[in-house]
Formats: structure tokens, sequence, C-alpha cells
């Protein structure tokens, strides 16, 4: 047999008892099938591996190396199991087996760095309950990584052995390149890395098996059409195919270069951002991703990620007119919670739809009175291109807006998170805001330093929030820092106004850092903060990311806002913002003043950028040198420190008003359980009553009859026969054999006679139908009792019998 040839020693009638000599035989598939479909698994493996969605382990490689071993192993398991003469279900459940054994020694070896087996699946159990009590008891993101390793290994494992099956039992190609092209496609779309050498490579591999498995199929209909081959047939079917697959390929390669789809461009455009939502979403849940991927076009979703990659463009976003002709930062979103790579709007909810005209920030904390001092209105117009997003885009403080929008708060009527337009936004489209705006200067009426400096430390209880620090948010290098700053400033100097402005110089100029967009492979498993303090390199979300955490270890709240940048104002005096213009800031608040913007990202500056600064205005009475009452901060305490390995790191009760209800979790767990219950109640009982009005013909019965022995091992032969393969199905199960001549009769009729059944002969050909298969689930019990592999050179219908 060649490399691409086919047994052709199959004959027609009974089902063949296999020779001892030729078990061990090649496939009746070919070893080239197999290698190919292993190849065109590992080529998937390999692009999520290259994405880096978890990072790197603690011996330094990436945690998702194992997945092209995962999806290989996979594959070969299915292909022993589908020669096997285990019945689908047996073999799935063994296939599960071996698949949890591998995963759980092959991730907790990721997980720990332990010499030995118990302590390494030990480490994995201490991770899995972190995990559960961030998800469940804290309700919060975890940062654990093993959840999302056993999943992803799951679908990896379970991938593998799913195509094999296909291929190797059912002969069913399609299903084996639709499941490991969707998981490539989603990798593909999400991930910011180049990705199309894996795309070719998967296209070449995935249309070889399919023209493989077309030669099967094309040589079962010449043996039963006693056409026979020598493999000179076969060898140019393939030299054929291998050039038609190569030919399509640089075609759809020089066509990709010259050619696009102006209809298809938009639904493309919005299935990545919907793509990209869920998965935001699923992690919240799953936890621990971090590679670098693409954000939804607005960059507004409710968790940010930050993935070591800043990507722009000078793509226009879109335009603004302001009232007074002057340009601001554009705020779409703020954020609480920091889990050391996430921010997060922890218990967001919506208070409701605020109707076009009405005060947009009434039902949050964050509303601004009309008679506020040291403020004023501000209307801005803004008109989208590719802004790609609902989100509202407002200077400082909104209050009005021409459209229907939604508010979302932390928690009912808690703090301002984001305001989104409910009927949405397209490309050339507008709305108008109105916002009030901090003034500066004590000339204007507007706010001083000395104003916040004098603002003390008297916080509310709901600015818990902004003070709390997880776990992995902060580290030792944070603390030294941040110490070292605070400690250089005068006694007098010290208050949170202070304080601030000494963080935000040191990140802007004096500290010697470097804006670049890319720090991917930079820290490894250091901890966010910690490593961009150390390497001093990165983008506005670290430098903003690095301030929030270096204020709250001071027991200063603050949280980080994204938006846009000014932009450029243009001759008509209308403010041109791209997308180079997207950018991260930080907030902090001030006891009776509210929230004040610090920037702390330097460059950018063609683009409106700049850092806070107040004039320092006449003296104020009552300024605090030392930040005293109030909050005090979180202390930080790394994982893994405690002196008890079975003790569950926490991070302890949660203040007022800082995170979901607990239990909160669990509840949508249920509900969700609940859900799935009834909708799996629902669609038995409609395909119970869709078969109950099921009438087949005799081609639908008889190949509902071929299909069911097939499952069990009784699939027909290339030469047999229709009243053959009848015959031969009951010399196995004779108690069906009238039934059983009945449906294979009404086959071949229908077929060389064009005769169908009518009146009392389709009822007839119906209860055969029944009967025959129940019948044939006796095929189950009669291959227990056989022993010994398959006779890999036959398909699975050559299989012995008694």
């Amino acid at each position: 047999m060649s490399a691409f040839g086919l047994p052709v020693d199959a004959r027609a009638g009974a089902l063949p008892r296999a020779e001892p000599r030729s078990r061990l035989g090649p496939p009746y598939e070919g070893w080239s099938t197999l290698a190919i479909l292993v190849a065109m698994l590992v080529v998937v493996g390999w692009a999520v591996d290259d994405a880096r969605w978890a990072g790197f382990s603690r011996g330094g490689g990436t945690q998702t190396a194992f997945l092209p071993f995962a999806l290989a192993l996979g594959c070969l398991a299915g292909f022993v199991l589908a020669k096997s003469r285990l019945s689908a279900l047996l073999a799935h459940l063994v296939a599960s087996a071996i698949g949890a054994a591998y995963l759980l020694v092959t991730i907790s070896g990721i997980v720990s760095t332990d010499p030995d087996l118990p302590d390494r699946l030990r480490a994995l159990y201490r991770s899995a309950a972190i995990f559960a009590n961030d998800l469940f008891v804290e309700g919060i993101r975890s940062a654990e990584t093993s959840m999302f390793l056993l999943t992803i290994g799951t679908l990896a494992w379970g991938t593998g052995v799913f195509a094999s099956f296909n291929v190797f039992r059912r002969h069913r190609p399609m299903p084996a390149v639709v499941i490991a092209g969707t998981v490539l496609l989603i990798n593909v779309t999400v991930t910011v890395n180049a990705q199309y050498v894996y795309l070719v490579l998967f296209s070449l591999a995935a249309m070889l098996l399919l023209v493989r498995m077309n030669l099967m199929e094309q040589r079962e209909g010449w043996l039963r059409r006693r056409i026979g081959d020598a493999g000179y047939v076969s060898g140019l079917f393939m030299r054929s195919g291998a050039i038609f697959v190569v030919v399509a390929l640089v075609g759809a390669l020089l066509l990709s270069t010259v050619a696009s789809s102006a209809p298809l461009a938009r639904f493309w455009r919005n299935a990545d951002d919907r793509i990209v939502q869920w998965g935001n979403e699923l992690n919240r849940i799953v936890g621990g991703v971090t590679g670098p991927a693409r954000g939804p076009s607005g960059l507004f979703s409710s968790a940010q990620t930050i993935r070591g990659l800043w990507e722009s463009s000078d793509e226009v976003a879109f335009t603004v007119a302001t009232s007074d002709g002057n340009g601001y930062y554009w705020r779409g979103a703020v954020y609480d919670d920091f889990d050391g790579t996430t921010w997060q709007q922890l218990d967001r909810q919506s208070s409701g739809v605020v109707p076009a005209g009405s005060p947009i920030l009434e039902p949050t904390l964050d509303f601004v009175a009309d008679d506020e001092e040291g403020r004023g209105e501000v209307t801005a117009t803004i008109t989208a291109a590719a802004l790609g997003s609902d989100v509202v885009l407002a200077p400082d403080t909104p209050f009005a807006l021409d459209r229907d929008a939604e508010a979302f708060t932390n928690g009912e009527f808690g703090p301002f998170a984001t305001i989104e337009l409910t009927q949405g936004i397209e490309e050339g489209e507008s709305y108008t805001v109105s916002s009030r705006v901090r003034l500066e200067g004590s000339a204007s009426g507007g706010i001083t330093g000395n104003q916040l400096a004098a603002a003390g430390t008297d916080y509310p209880d709901w600015v818990a929030r902004y003070l709390e620090l997880k776990p992995d948010a902060a580290g030792p290098t944070v603390e030294q820092v941040t110490d070292s700053i605070v400690g250089r400033l005068p006694a007098d100097r010290r208050t949170p106004y202070h304080v601030a402005s000494a963080v935000q110089t040191y990140l802007y100029s004096t500290g010697g850092f470097i804006y670049q967009t890319d720090v991917r492979n930079l820290c490894g498993n250091e901890r966010l903060v910690d490593c961009f303090l150390r390497a001093k390199r990165g983008y506005c979300e670290y430098f903003a990311t690095a301030m929030a955490v270096m204020l709250r270890t001071q027991g200063i709240p603050s949280r980080m806002a994204l938006g846009f940048l000014p932009g450029r104002k243009l001759p008509t005096g209308e403010w041109e913002v791209d997308r180079g213009a997207a950018h991260a800031w930080v907030e902090v608040y001030f006891p009776d003043i509210g929230w004040i913007r610090f920037d702390p990202t330097p460059g950018n500056r063609e683009n409106g950028q700049r850092s806070t600064v107040f004039v320092a205005g006449p003296p104020v009475a009552g300024t605090s040198p030392e930040p005293s009452g109030g909050i005090s901060p979180r202390p930080t305490i790394g994982r893994g420190e405690s002196d008890d390995p079975n003790d569950i790191p926490r991070t302890g009760a949660v203040p007022a008003g800082t995170s979901g209800t607990p239990g909160s979790s669990p509840l949508i767990v249920a509900i969700v359980l609940v859900g799935f219950v009834l909708l799996l109640a629902l669609s038995l009982a409609m395909l119970a009553r869709r078969r109950i009005r099921f009438v087949p013909g005799p081609e639908q019965a008889f190949n509902s009859v071929t299909r069911v022995a097939s499952r069990f091992g009784y699939a027909p032969l290339p030469t047999q026969t229709v009243y053959e393969y009848a015959g031969t199905l009951a010399d196995v199960v004779p108690r069906v054999a009238p039934e059983l001549h009945i449906v294979a009769r009404a086959k071949v009729e229908a077929a060389y006679a064009a005769r169908q059944p009518e009146g009392e002969g389709l009822l007839a050909l119906r209860a055969a139908w029944r009967r025959a298969r129940t019948g044939l689930l006796r095929l189950a019990l009669r291959r227990r009792r056989r022993r010994g592999p398959r006779n890999l050179s036959r398909p699975p219908g050559g299989s012995a019998h008694s």
C-alpha cells in the first residue's frame, strides 16, 4: 500500500473475521490520515500557546506550552479507542479518565516546581481553593491560572479525542476540521499576535485531510462497483488533490493582499468586539488570562486587563465641537478594583435608563449640583467616526445628554462607572453632552493646590473600595519606592495632595521612566507594578496603575480612568481625536471636593497630554501634614507568604460597598444550572414530540438502521448490497430479521423501482423500522463478549462476528 493508498481486500457478503497476523497492520484510513490530523491539531495548539494567554510558568516557559502535546495525545488516544472494541460511550469515558490524569499531572507541574508529584498536586489543590475563595466568597476575578489551565486543557484534550474519533470510527472529517478551525479562528481573532502562518498551515493540513478522506470514500465506491485500483488511480487522485490545495492556498494568499469585502467588514469588526466582550465576561469567572488581546473598539469593557501591549493608530475615532472652544480629557469609564493584572468595575449595576435631558448622574454618588462653586458648564457635540463604542465620552462630570442613556455604578446608587447610549451610535452620528468642569486658579474661582492640601482625610465610607489592595496588586518594591518618595517630602507637605503630586512627578519626569507600548515578556512572574517600577518601561495603563496602587498604600483613595486625550484642534475650531489619543489616567478623591485628575504618563503632547499642576493660591487654614483618621490602607500581603502551607490567603472581609454581595456568584450559578436543566427538558420534549410525528421514508429508515448498527461496530462493507447487509445483521440479531428484510426491501424498491410505500405499506415500514432499531441495541451486549483490538486494516464494519 502506498503512502496514500487504501487496502482493497474487502469482500462482499458476511462481515469477514480478522486474521490474527493482520491485526497490527495499517489502519483502514491509512497512517497518512493520522499524521495529517495530528499535524492539524498541533498547529492549533501552537497558535493558542503563541498567544501566551496565561503568561509564563515558574520554570520560565509559557504556561500553555502543554497544549500542542494535549491535542496530539488526545488525538492518539481517540485513534486507539476508535479502533478498539469499546462502545462509543465507554470509549469516551476511558478517554476522559486518561485526559484527567494527564492534565492533573501536567498542570500541577506548571503551578508548582516541587520535585514530588504529591506536593505538586497539593499545590494545585491550594490554587484551586484560592480560586474558589476569590470567585464564590470574595466575588472577584481570581488571578490564579490553575482553573483557566484546567479549562483550556480539557478543551484541548476533548478536541483531540473528538476529532480523531470522528475521523477513524465514523469517517467524518468535517466535524474534526470545524471544531479545530473554530478554536483557531477565535484565537486568531482575539490575540494581537500575527498568526497568519498558523492559518496557512492549518488550512493546508485541513484540506489535505479532506482530500485524503474523500479518496477513501471514492475507493469504497470503486470497490462497490467492482472497479480495481492497483494504486495508480489513488496516487493520481492524491497528487491532483495536493496540487489543488497548494494552488488554492496561493490564490487565497494573493487575493487577501488586494481584495476586501466592504459589506462584510463591519460584520467582522463587530464580531471581533462581541467575541472579546464575551471573553472578558468569561474571564471574570475563569480568571488567569493575562495574554495580550484585542480590546473592544471603545476600550471600555467592564474589565481591563493590562497585557503588555498598547495598540494605537492615526485613524480618527471622533470629532468634538465644544461651547468654549477648548479641548478636554474625554472620560469614558472608571475602574475601582485591581487584582494585579486586571482593573474591574466591581458590583457593576445599572441605574436604569435616563431620558434625554434628565440629570444623567443623579442616581450616582458622582452627581454635581448646579450651584457647586469652582465649576463651569461646557457643552460638547461628539461625532463618531471609527469610535466603535456606545460609551458616552464627556469632559469631567456630565449632567445632561440629548439621548436616552444608561448610567452604570459600583453598587446601587454607588459611584459612577460608565454611561452607555441605549440606542448605540453609528459612524457619522452625533450626540451632545453637557458637563460641569472644574475651573483652575483662584482668580477664576477654581480649585487651588492649597485647597486640595487642606482637604484632609475625613473620607466617607463609600470610598473604601478605592483603598482596596488585593494580595497580588503590590509587592515590596511598591512600598519601598512609595515610602522613599514620601520620606523625601517635608513633614508639613505630606498631605494626600502633596503625596499625589510627588508620585505623579516621579513617574512623569524625575524617576527616569520611558514610555514604551510593547513590554510583553518583560515581567515573567513578577508582580506587574513591581516590575514596572523596576524596569521603568511601559505605557499609560502601567503609569496610571502604578500611581493608583502607590497612593493606596498610603491610604489615599484613587481609581483608574479610561478615555481619550483632547486631540488636535482643527482650523474649524473643532477637535479631532484619533485612536492614538486613547489614554488612561488617575483620579484621586479629596473630601468635600471630589475626584481630581492626575496624569503621570509622559509624552503624547501632540494630543494634549499634560500632567496635573495646580497653582498654590492663597493660604488655607486646616492643612493636615500627615494623613490621619479616615480609612487606613490595607496591608499588602502576597499569596504564599503564610507560614501554614494549608492556609488559604484571603483578602479579608469586604468593606461595605466594595464588591458584590457574598453569595451572589453561587446564586447566579444556581440560576444558570436551573435554566440549563429546563432548557434540556424542553429540548428532550420537543425531540420526543418530533420523533412521534416523524414517519421515515425507505431511504431514511435504512440509513437510520445502518447508523445504529455502525455505532456498535457493524457498519456495511463497501462491497455489500442492501440485501447482503440486512442478511448479515439478521444473522447477528435474528429476532428482528423480518423487520430488517422489510426495511431493506423498501430501500431497494424505492432506489431501483422508484416505488414509494403508501398507506398500510408505509405504516408497516414505520413499525419495522422502530422494532429493528430497538432490536439492534442487543449488539451492545454482544460486543461486550469480544476481546482483542480491532483489525486496523479494515473499516469499522469489517470486524469479526460470530
